[in-house]
């Protein structure tokens, strides 16, 4: 399972650690705040990207509590599989979002969008993955499935919405109702599989060799 008040590195003390948490979760709550603020509720739920912002933030707060009471197995239990949840959907729509969008978007909207679309698909992927190679912790490789299932979730969630409230398709290139939706919905669960994959292995090859040091 590995540990949270752990740090993996010995050039950061677990105080410096839980006061990273901290500011991440400072500059976490204004980018799933603002949207809604500037737009309306639905932004809680329309955007995938909203998700994974969401779920990093509890993600980020659980660990810090986590760190605190290590004893606490139930919360180091729904510490980690939060944690591995926003692994899994923050490097997704990372990966997907710069794929996809700046090649649609960028060429069109304003400067301030281009920055603010920017940082909520960097800033949140940094403050998950430094949680993870910081700190003394290994994420389960068939937890994975959890943010698949969350994953599957959003794309049910999308759909009810634009069949039931009769709305315009939240992106361009996901037009339910036709074959292209659902291949390009499977596409992401499956491949966002696989970054959760890459990433497991990368974190153990790298915890395995601190281990040996």
């Amino acid at each position: 399972m590995g540990y949270f008040e752990t740090p993996a590195v010995n050039w950061i003390s677990f105080e410096r650690l839980q006061q990273l948490r901290l500011f991440s979760i400072i500059a976490l709550i204004p980018m799933m705040v603002v949207p809604i603020i500037l737009n309306d509720l639905t932004y809680l739920y329309r955007y995938l990207t909203q998700w994974s912002i969401e779920i990093a933030t509890i993600a980020t707060i659980l660990i810090y509590f986590s760190a605190k009471k290590p004893d606490n197995f139930k919360l180091n239990k729904i510490a980690l599989i939060t944690f591995e949840i926003a692994v899994y959907l923050t490097v997704a729509t990372m990966i997907s979002f710069w794929v996809s969008f700046p090649n649609i978007y960028f060429c069109c909207i304003e400067t301030y969008w281009k920055v603010a679309l920017t940082i909520s698909h960097i800033i949140p992927q940094a403050i998950i993955l430094s949680n993870l190679f910081l700190s003394d912790v290994k994420i389960n490789l068939k937890d994975g499935i959890y943010g698949a299932m969350v994953g599957i979730a959003y794309l049910i969630t999308d759909y009810i919405r634009h069949k039931t409230q009769d709305t315009f398709d939240t992106y361009e290139f996901l037009q339910w109702g036709t074959i292209e939706a659902i291949e390009i919905s499977v596409f992401f669960i499956v491949f966002g599989y696989l970054f959760y994959i890459v990433i497991w292995k990368i974190n153990e090859s790298f915890k395995n060799e601190i281990d040996i040091r």
